[in-house]
């Protein structure tokens, strides 16, 4: 019931947010004459297999760690924890080594900028800080919650300790130690993605059809990556935080909660909630990123002569 909800919550904001960015969008679909329309239509079809092969490389890399974590009960969950990021890594990796730039014949002519282009070219200043934002935040997350697990009998920092009561699993160093690497690998394989979006060359022929193929792409890197990191700190904060609200409780013999430890039951409530909203927001984002990546960039084509329009123009007049 409960992933049902986050489910419906999630699709809702998704909803929300398509609907207010609808307008900018549609200036993200652009026409070109009938001139070139095979090899833009060409092209067109082809960023659109190169991103549904990234998502489907992401699905496989899920798929094979589920079956790991099936085979391996005695590494608690590891694998499963590691599945997304690995997954999101993979597809990033697939999305930058598949060229963006159009295909055109050899005797077509290529234009050079005047202004560089860097990583953050294609997209708002924010959208770049959001997943440094979310990575920093994982990093510096799971480095406290490692200082403040215990060890369990195998040795393993997977528990918590409040007063005489130890309970877990506990994101500790078991779990953290990971999480930061995959970070780290995570965040790596974006700024590869992005500059491999920036630098690859561009046809002076369809130029509006490429920078509009690029946004989408930045767009689909930030959204993936950003979306990934949040879901890892959310399932993080509510791991941590239901485990800590246990190890503060005290339960009679049976069962029944007799009192709890302060501040350790606030600051496990609190960990729960704020889980609740940072997973929600990484659904979302996750969501949004699928949804520019099977987006088609190419609209409608223009006649012999008329000039080139993107569907917001040609819906305002």
């Amino acid at each position: 019931m409960l992933f049902l909800l986050y489910f419906v919550l999630v699709f809702i904001v998704v909803g929300v947010v398509r609907v207010g960015s609808r307008k900018r969008l549609a200036g993200l679909v652009v026409t070109v004459d009938n001139i070139g329309t095979v090899r833009a239509r060409r092209f067109a079809r082809s960023i659109i297999v190169r991103n549904i092969s990234a998502l489907a490389a992401g699905g496989v890399v899920l798929w094979a760690l589920d079956l790991v974590n099936q085979a391996h009960p005695g590494w608690y969950g590891l694998p499963l924890m590691i599945a997304p990021g690995l997954a999101a890594t993979l597809g990033l990796l697939v999305f930058a080594l598949c060229p963006t730039r159009i295909v055109t014949d050899r005797a077509s002519r290529r234009s050079a900028d005047l202004m560089p282009r860097r990583v953050w070219s294609y997209g708002p200043a924010w959208g770049f800080l959001l997943p440094l934002t979310a990575a920093a935040t994982v990093v510096a997350f799971a480095i406290i919650a490692g200082l403040a697990s215990s060890p369990q009998p195998d040795g393993a920092f997977r528990s918590i300790t409040i007063g005489s009561s130890t309970a877990g699993p506990y994101p500790g160093w078991y779990y953290g130690l990971p999480l930061i690497g995959l970070t780290v690998l995570l965040a790596a394989a974006t700024l590869f993605a992005l500059g491999r979006i920036a630098s690859a060359a561009r046809s002076e022929q369809f130029s509006d059809l490429d920078r509009a193929v690029r946004i989408l792409a930045t767009r689909v890197v930030m959204q993936l990556s950003s979306g990934a990191l949040f879901l890892y700190f959310g399932g993080v904060l509510l791991f941590a935080g239901w485990t800590t609200s246990n190890a503060a409780t005290v339960f009679a013999p049976g069962g029944v909660a007799l009192s709890s430890v302060q501040p350790a039951a606030a600051i496990g409530l609190t960990e729960v909630i704020a889980g609740l909203v940072v997973a929600l927001l990484g659904g979302v984002l996750v969501i949004l990123s699928i949804l520019d990546a099977t987006r088609q960039p190419l609209g409608r084509v223009a006649a012999v002569g008329t000039p080139a329009v993107d569907a917001a123009s040609a819906r305002e007049s």
